[in-house]
This record gives C-alpha cells, sequence and structure tokens, in this order.
C-alpha cells in the first residue's frame, strides 16, 4: 500500500518503467508517454538555449557570423504558428533611448545626469531620443487582461492593442542598440513610473519568451542560483531574450550610502534584472549616492567626475 502511495506521489521518470504493474496507478503506456513528453520537452529546451548561444556568438564575434547562421539553419527551429522563428530583434542603427524617470518635472539631480548623457552620446555622433516618465503619465497592467496579456504575450479578450504610447516606447527599444536610464531610488527599487514601463513596454512576446518547463531544468535553476559566476553567466539564459544585441546602462541616485541596497540584499533593482533577462547587455551601473547628506554646492562638484564617466561610457 505505501508502495502504491509512493509511485502515485512521484514525478514519472525513465527508471521507473522498470517498475512494471508495482505502480497499480501507473500504466506502462502511462509512464512511456510521460517520459517521451519529458524528453521532448527538454530537447526543445537546449535547442533554444544552444540558439542563444549562436546568437550571442554571432554578435561577439562578426566573422563568426555565417557558421553560426549555418547552425541556427541545423537547428531548424520553428514556431507553433509555422511563421519564421524570431531569434532577437536587432537594432536598427547605432542609436540611442535615453529614459529618465523622475516624479519631479523641475530641476533634479536625475535630470542634470540625464543632460550630461544626452550631451555625450550626441558629441559621439549618435541619434538620441529621450523619454521622460514622469508625474502622471502612467504605464503598467491597469486589470487582468492586461496582465494575460503581458505574460502570454496573446491579444486580450477583448483584441485590445497596446496603447499607441507602449507600442512608441517598444518600436524606440527594438531599433535603438543603447538603452539608457536615469532615476532614483525609491525604497530599493525604481520609482513607480519606470516599474510600469518594465510591465507594459518589456512584456513577453516583445521583449522574451520563457522557455519550456521541466522539474529538471528548475532543479537545475536552483543549484545555479549558488554558484556566483554561473548565476552571473546565465541571467541572460534565463528565458528567450529578444534584445540580445542591446547593450544598457543605467545611472541611479539615492539618499542613503551606496552599501544600502547591498545591506538589505538588493543587489539590483527589478529594471536591470528585467533587461539581462530579455538578453540585454548590462554594460554598467553607476551609483550617484549620499545625495541626502551633500549640500548644493557638494553636489555641483559631484557633476563633473559623474560627467567624466558618462564621457567614458559614450566613448
Amino acid at each position: 500500500r505505501r508502495w502504491d502511495i509512493v509511485c502515485r506521489a512521484a514525478t514519472p521518470l525513465p527508471w521507473a518503467l522498470a517498475a512494471g504493474s508495482g505502480c497499480s496507478g501507473l500504466p506502462m503506456t502511462t509512464l512511456l508517454t510521460d517520459t517521451l513528453d519529458s524528453a521532448a520537452t527538454l530537447v526543445k529546451a537546449a535547442r533554444r538555449i544552444a540558439a542563444l548561444a549562436l546568437i550571442d556568438a554571432s554578435l561577439a564575434v562578426p566573422r563568426a557570423r555565417p557558421a553560426c547562421e549555418v547552425a541556427l539553419e541545423a537547428l531548424a527551429l520553428r514556431p507553433s504558428s509555422g511563421a519564421p522563428f524570431m531569434y532577437y530583434r536587432p537594432s536598427s542603427r547605432p542609436s540611442a533611448l535615453l529614459v529618465l524617470c523622475h516624479p519631479s518635472e523641475g530641476p533634479s539631480m536625475c535630470r542634470s545626469l540625464a543632460d550630461l548623457w544626452e550631451e555625450g552620446l550626441r558629441a559621439q555622433g549618435l541619434e538620441v531620443v529621450r523619454a521622460e516618465l514622469r508625474g502622471q503619465r502612467r504605464l503598467g497592467l491597469a486589470g487582468a487582461e492586461e496582465l494575460h496579456s503581458a505574460l502570454t504575450g496573446e491579444p486580450s479578450a477583448d483584441g485590445a492593442a497596446p496603447t499607441p504610447e507602449v507600442q512608441r516606447l517598444q518600436s524606440l527599444v527594438e531599433e535603438s542598440q543603447f538603452l539608457i536610464f536615469v532615476h532614483p531610488i525609491f525604497w530599493f527599487d525604481v520609482p513607480f513610473q519606470l516599474k510600469g514601463f518594465e510591465e507594459s513596454v518589456l512584456s513577453s512576446g516583445f521583449a522574451f519568451r520563457k522557455l519550456p518547463s521541466h522539474w529538471l531544468l528548475n532543479l537545475a535553476a536552483g543549484v545555479v542560483e549558488k554558484v556566483p559566476v554561473v548565476r552571473s553567466a546565465m541571467r541572460r539564459y534565463s528565458a528567450y531574450g529578444f534584445l540580445r544585441d542591446k547593450r544598457v546602462y543605467v545611472t541611479r541616485t539615492q539618499g542613503g550610502p551606496a552599501a544600502g541596497m547591498g545591506i538589505f540584499g538588493h543587489g539590483a533593482t527589478s529594471l536591470e534584472s528585467a533587461l539581462q533577462f530579455c538578453g540585454a547587455h548590462l554594460s554598467a551601473v553607476d551609483v550617484v549616492a549620499e545625495l541626502d547628506c551633500h549640500s548644493e554646492e557638494e553636489l555641483r562638484r559631484l557633476l563633473p567626475r559623474m560627467a567624466a564617466k558618462i564621457q567614458a561610457h559614450c566613448r
């Protein structure tokens, strides 16, 4: 009786086939079907991860692109719809999207830093589009239909498309090679306007697709989490991210010490994690800290140092 209960509760595994009729609740045909389904899921996930690695290799080493394209063709990935498989969303030109998020429309340290970024990028001859998320301008998920669409990449039940503002921002993200975000830290994370950007703009189907799920992959993720170097390397392979040729720079301000985020277990913001999840390269995160402790004169002296750092990034 105990053996029968254990067999009913256990996840079907290949070696369970040897149990035969010992598990009265799991016929041989069921075990075989489940085993084959598990194998197919693992192969499907492995092929997609291999495709991601090939795309990254072709972007990092342009001379290897022809060989990578042959290998991708051999993988023969096809979506269920039969349409051509989307490997990633290539940038149309070396342009930059500069996103400033600050609740205030007046002068601020973030606005000054965004101005430095814009000047530095334009000095390098790059086209810059600046988007400001502030005040009552809201992005984010407003209900169950929008949540379902953002998580699955499927149209909402009422057939409503993303708002014109979301479509505009998605188009800018897709076109741009460089994504720059300037924002303050509130309660260990980005302001709600930028959180809404993550929810609405970096949606499933546009910025990423989930990899096939399997208990063995989940078990492997639990092991990877405990190995710091591997954990960092695997972040961009947690999903099928479409933003693989984008380079991201984040400049954030905070009132407390720079170590404050880490002390409370927040090494990265949700924005930084989301962009890596979507396949983008997180090139730099610059922190301007202890703003609450500085006088206006001291803050003004900070700007030349930040200007030098930003100019170095722009080069």
